[in-house]
């Protein structure tokens, strides 16, 4: 995909990431993007096209555990492949770091995110039921044994 790059989001980058947030059911705030920025274990990446901002994902790392909290396309964007790409960019930024492993949970009726996860090799690990509530859903939990890199 050419005009499309990945990477660290800057305090700049935060009101048009919560913009894109927006758009999502469990959307992140301004200020919780900002607060999860401003934290020693927080990841916040971005997916640019074309210069203009389309994409978010904010992580946790904390030892060799990645956690992706939120990964987030504007709603034109999506099923274009860029989720792909977003989270395999901030994998491999992760395992820069160190990180091991990805864990995540995702809706269990989030079809096209369970498909993307499964592409790239998640594994389901668990069930919360009736963990999420508007509207009602259950949570998999999901995780993926990042490759090391080279």
């Amino acid at each position: 995909m050419s005009g499309v790059t990945t990477g660290p989001l800057t305090p700049q980058d935060l009101p048009r990431a919560a913009e894109i947030q927006a758009t999502a059911p469990e959307a992140w705030s301004l200020s919780a993007l900002e607060e999860e920025q401003a934290s020693p274990c927080g990841r916040l990446y971005g997916l640019w096209q074309e210069g203009r901002l389309v994409g978010t994902a904010v992580f946790q790392l904390i030892l060799d555990e990645a956690s992706l909290l939120s990964l987030t396309l504007e709603p034109a964007c999506r099923g274009l492949g860029l989720g792909r790409r977003l989270l395999e960019d901030s994998l491999a930024l992760l395992a820069g770091e160190g990180a091991a492993f990805c864990y995540l949970e995702v809706r269990s009726q989030n079809r096209p995110a369970l498909a993307l996860y499964h592409r790239l090799g998640f594994e389901e690990t668990g069930r919360r039921r009736g963990f999420y509530q508007a509207p009602p859903d259950d949570a998999l939990l999901m995780r993926l044994t990042i490759p090391p890199r080279a």
